[in-house]
């Protein structure tokens, strides 16, 4: 069996069961009580899917590399997990955007690349895949689960600096935001952590989903440091947007601190300062 070249850590091993008691509550909604459809980047090692089979009703994994798929099924039917598979050989950006694609209730995706990472045309491969799933699932009216990790070297750094002005102008009128943005600048790390939960939140509010994040954490993975988020976006049909609400969920991500995971114990790495509405006197 092909060993996974990014190996295992005590980290990751705390990530995936962190995970897995928010998945279980979010299986735990009555129209996902026959357990979630799950696809992503597995490996032939199945490590995740390993232990979060108990809630998972069906699995799509996608490999680039079409030599390892004989292994990938050869090493499942050894874990005798009870759990459907199918094998698709292709790009996972590119899968993700295909027409044809069929949405699933949890996405767990490994950007290797970082999370910028360009194209030859400029734009962001990681951001075109995040709007496709959105609006594939606003198409379907169904909720889902983001679980995206990032390697902390990247290019393509001025999307960065694009995108933070963008958000300086979303949130034009609320006290504290110079001040935030600047507390995001501070490394590689805090710029993934604006971007990711920006475009999430943009995507999703635009495609009547609310967007819920935990805090993300970045830890030492066996041969780069990287940066894992896990977000929820649940659909909400309205009739009317409501502007002021939905920059206040915006609010309440950029505000969460940013954690470094050693070990098992998550240690505060970076919080921002707060971001608060600004509140006019109108006497």
């Amino acid at each position: 069996m092909p060993v996974n070249p990014f190996g295992d850590t005590l980290e990751k091993q705390s990530l995936r069961r962190r995970d897995l008691r928010r998945l279980r509550q979010f299986a735990s909604r009555s129209e996902m009580s026959a357990g979630l459809s799950y696809c992503g980047l597995t490996s032939a090692e199945f490590r995740d899917i390993q232990v979060w089979s108990s809630i998972l009703r069906r699995v799509c994994a996608i490999e680039r590399d079409a030599r390892l798929i004989d292994d990938m099924y050869i090493h499942w039917n050894e874990l005798g997990l009870s759990v459907p598979l199918d094998i698709v050989n292709d790009d996972i950006v590119q899968f993700l955007q295909r027409p044809t694609a069929e949405c699933f209730d949890v996405y767990n995706l490994d950007f290797y690349g970082g999370f910028t990472h360009p194209r030859k045309e400029g734009n962001s491969a990681c951001r075109d895949a995040i709007q496709s799933i959105v609006s594939r699932h606003r198409g379907q009216q169904s909720s889902f689960v983001l679980i995206a990790t990032f390697n902390l070297r990247d290019h393509g750094f001025e999307l960065y600096e694009a995108l933070i002005e963008e958000i300086r102008q979303e949130l034009s009128g609320h006290d504290g935001v110079v001040e935030n943005l600047a507390g995001h600048k501070k490394n590689h790390a805090t710029r993934i952590k604006l971007s990711f939960t920006y475009i999430c939140w943009h995507s999703g509010t635009a495609n009547d989903f609310v967007v819920e994040f935990t805090e993300p954490l970045v830890y030492r993975g066996d041969s780069a440091n990287l940066i894992h988020f896990y977000c929820e976006f649940h659909f909400r049909p309205r009739a009317v947007p409501t502007p002021v609400g939905d920059r206040d969920r915006l609010v309440e991500a950029l505000n969460l601190p940013l954690f470094k995971l050693e070990g098992r114990i998550p240690q505060v790495e970076m919080a921002p300062e707060k971001i608060r509405r600004l509140i006019v006197d109108k006497n």
